[in-house]
């Protein structure tokens, strides 16, 4: 199966979710805003992915067959149909309940007068004196930022505001010309109103349209329109040519923000006029234009779901637990010391992983810490706990991937950061990403030097702990601590490990290892012994693997398979 239709059917089934009225009505709110923040990764990476192959070979074709071409119309028929799903279930479901339930989006040209009012207070007092609108004429399209809302306004344009007549040349062909207004993020989007029940509040496009005369005194507004643009940030490091791998990533940071369009989102009751002028100077096609039948951006519905004093409205708190063996009082070196700590999340709570990273950090018998980083959370307690800790003296590495999609920024200043408290900061490999999750603690003992290790499947983010199923494991196994250091000087040191005795590492060891693990289940079945594979993955791409769990089914043996995303697998 194509890798990017199985990716939207990922997407389906999350909108299924919103779909399913057995739900609170903001859990199913929060999943149409999921379905729209990952649609909108997709189309900047996949789509943008896809175009860029296109230009450079439009021929080559994917193991399903499909050629790029074909690949991108079946990519943009299938994302509309979700956008028009996602409208429909937005605008005859999810809102009308929330109405009924007393959230409403106020309609501010049929509104009571204190509503009405507050609202322009809040256009004169708040948005007024931080936006600003960009008129076109004799000026080139302003560099407008991907994802963000703006207002294409459309103005009759036989004068200008001196009263001058214009050339002819300058306006649209029904005698009109353009003007932008950005809407930045400094304004909140959802705009809360005064009422007597619930909450009320109007989105902030809808509040700047209704106000936009106010723009342009002297004009007339013919048309005030919401789009909003997607840019391609499929824009990989040339880390063969790279000899700043910091400096170069940052480049790439500042040509996302410039890339080419990849989609254009507005109203669907724009004018061809409207269309017509941003088609044309954005160079898009048919397939790239998206007419939304209501809210562009279903992201703001998160706002949504966070309200105080609607709980009814939401799934009841499901709090992580404390793990039996790991006593708040002892310190985790005892604990782990004891036995291995196996935790699953985010049905145990992910702070024993925190508190041994930080205990490390001011434990004077701790010499080393060793850590991958790939993503964290925004004011990291781990990451203080690494600049407490090389503060200290402690002798603190930290493998940085600069090329965590989207978290790009974040870990560069992560990594400044860390550099200036004294840690030593390695950016990974050349040509390939450092997924792996591993801290390595090296503790002098009576007995002479312990390693402890963390492995973890997700990232060192205890929020994102919170909702997302991983594992941990913590132990001072000495195999598995030998192996861990074989595994990490690799990577600082760019030279190829030494055999791993218990590990597998990817590219080198890992899907051969778990392909043989396969097999010898499938020759299992085939001796008459009882045999069963139970597969957990976040995506099942490789064709290899695929190949491998299709002969163990054709053998007999019972496969399970629990796939979040992107699945190739018939």
């Amino acid at each position: 199966m194509n890798r990017e239709l199985g990716w939207l059917e990922f997407n389906q089934r999350v909108l299924e979710q919103a779909a399913d009225e057995s739900l609170p009505l903001l859990e199913r709110a929060k999943f149409l805003a999921i379905t729209g923040s990952n649609l909108d990764e997709f189309v900047m990476v996949r789509v943008g992915g896809l175009k860029l192959q296109f230009e450079r070979n439009s021929l080559v074709t994917d193991p399903a067959g499909l050629s790029v071409g074909e690949q991108l119309q079946a990519v943009s028929q299938r994302c509309h149909t979700l956008v028009t799903r996602q409208q429909q279930l937005l605008r005859d479901g999810i809102e009308p309940e929330l109405a009924r339930s007393a959230i409403e989006r106020v309609d501010l040209s049929n509104c009571g007068e204190r509503t009405a009012a507050a609202a322009e207070e809040h256009f004169r007092g708040d948005v007024t004196a931080v936006l600003s609108p960009q008129a076109l004429q004799d000026r080139p399209f302003p560099m407008l930022a991907g994802l963000g809302i703006h207002l294409c306004v459309r103005l009759r344009a036989d004068v200008d505001a001196r009263g001058n007549r214009l050339d002819p040349e300058q306006t649209s062909g029904d005698g009109s010309h353009f003007a932008v207004i950005p809407l930045g993020r400094m304004v909140p989007r959802v705009v809360s109103l005064p009422t007597d029940r619930g909450y009320a509040y109007v989105l902030l496009e809808d509040l700047v349209a209704h106000h936009v005369a106010e723009f342009f005194p002297g004009r007339e507004v013919l048309e005030c329109v919401p789009f909003r643009i997607t840019r391609n940030a499929d824009i990989q490091l040339r880390e063969d040519a790279a000899g700043d791998l910091l400096g170069d990533m940052e480049e790439v940071l500042d040509s996302r923000r410039q890339s080419r369009v990849v989609r254009l989102e507005l109203n669907a009751a724009a004018s061809d006029e409207t269309i017509g002028y941003l088609t044309e100077t954005l160079e898009l096609g048919s397939q790239d234009l998206y007419r939304i039948d209501g809210p562009l951006d279903l992201t703001y519905l998160f706002t949504l779901h966070g309200l105080e004093g609607f709980d009814d409205f939401r799934d009841p708190p499901w709090p992580p637990l404390a793990t039996p063996e790991i006593e708040v009082e002892e310190p985790m070196f005892s604990t782990i010391a004891a036995g291995d700590v196996l935790l699953v999340h985010p049905f145990e709570r992910f702070d024993p992983v925190v508190r041994l990273i930080e205990e490390a950090a001011v434990d004077p018998d701790v010499l080393a810490i060793k850590q991958s980083l790939y993503r964290t959370s925004r004011n990291s307690p781990i990451v203080a706990a690494l600049e407490r800790a090389a503060e200290r003296g402690k002798y603190v590495s930290a493998i940085v991937e600069l090329k965590a999609r989207f978290d790009e920024a974040r870990n560069i200043e992560w990594a400044r950061e860390m550099e200036r408290a004294g840690v030593q900061v390695i950016y990974g490999l050349r040509g390939l990403k450092t997924h792996a999750k591993v801290c390595i603690i090296v503790r002098r003992e009576p007995q002479g030097i312990v390693r402890y290790v963390h492995f973890g499947t997700g990232n060192y983010n205890e929020v994102t702990a919170r909702l997302y199923s991983d594992v941990s494991l913590l132990t001072c196994d000495e195999v598995l601590g030998t192996d861990a250091t074989t595994f990490f000087n690799a990577v600082t040191g760019t030279s190829q490990p030494r055999q791993l005795q218990q590990l597998a590492a990817a590219p080198i060891s890992l899907r051969q290892r778990i392909i043989d693990l396969i097999e010898a289940e499938t020759q299992r079945c085939r001796e008459g012994q009882e045999a069963e594979i139970v597969v957990k993955l976040n995506a099942l791409v490789d064709t290899r693997v695929i190949d491998a769990l299709y002969a163990a089914s054709l053998a007999g043996v019972r496969v399970r398979l629990n796939i979040r995303g992107i699945c190739c697998l018939r």
